[in-house]
């Protein structure tokens, strides 16, 4: 439930669901320190105007590059993602000394945690990167679905879609039963918080 997580996810799942208001993929990231203190977030912007070279304009990457290096240290510091890191943003992060990484969702299609355990350079970074839970995996994995209902419909391959399926059957599921009716398409025209979005996405999981 939405009243059970913490600040910074709250944080970050708000800033996936303005990246969704948006037409983006629905991805938020916060940067908070070792005690929890938010201090920088931000969101997808791959469909925002006056974006240069939207492809790279991942939340992680975007959050990352305001970081004031002078102000704090990045090897204390957490980056929250709602959605598992690309192969981009993972470099980014371990590029910036950033050691310690939470994400919401694993992302089968193209997250790319799974190699700090083999490659040779990163096993001795020492990164503590590690996936959050089920019930935030579900509720990411339905909005990102949602999203890639909407570019199937308009010709689209399935290929992601049928990824999130094998990962998460339910998510997509739940993803299909709210775009029949373009449900969270109506939820984002109006001034519904996420938390209320939140909450009615998980109890769909358990009807």
């Amino acid at each position: 439930m939405w009243n059970d997580l913490s600040e910074i996810w709250k944080t970050a799942f708000e800033e996936a669901w303005i990246s969704f208001k948006n037409g983006s993929i629905p991805i938020g990231a916060v940067i908070a320190d070792e005690n929890g203190n938010i201090i920088l977030k931000d969101h997808n912007r791959g469909n925002e105007e006056g974006v240069i070279n939207r492809n790279i304009s991942h939340a992680e990457v975007n959050t990352m590059r305001r970081l004031d290096t002078s102000a704090y240290n990045p090897r204390t510091l957490v980056l929250y993602s709602t959605m598992e890191p690309c192969p981009m943003c993972f470099g980014t992060a371990v590029m910036a000394n950033l050691k310690h990484l939470r994400y919401a969702a694993r992302d089968p299609h193209c997250g790319f945690v799974h190699i700090k355990d083999s490659d040779p350079y990163l096993k001795g970074k020492a990164l503590d990167y590690s996936f959050t839970d089920d019930e935030t995996e579900f509720i990411q994995l339905t909005i990102q679905s949602y999203h890639e209902l909407k570019f199937i419909s308009m010709g689209a391959r399935c290929d992601v879609l049928n990824e999130f399926r094998e990962l998460k059957e339910e998510a997509v599921i739940v993803a299909e039963k709210l775009f029949e009716n373009r449900e969270l398409d109506n939820l984002a025209k109006t001034e519904e918080s996420f938390g209320k979005v939140y909450d009615y996405i998980l109890s769909l999981k358990e009807s």
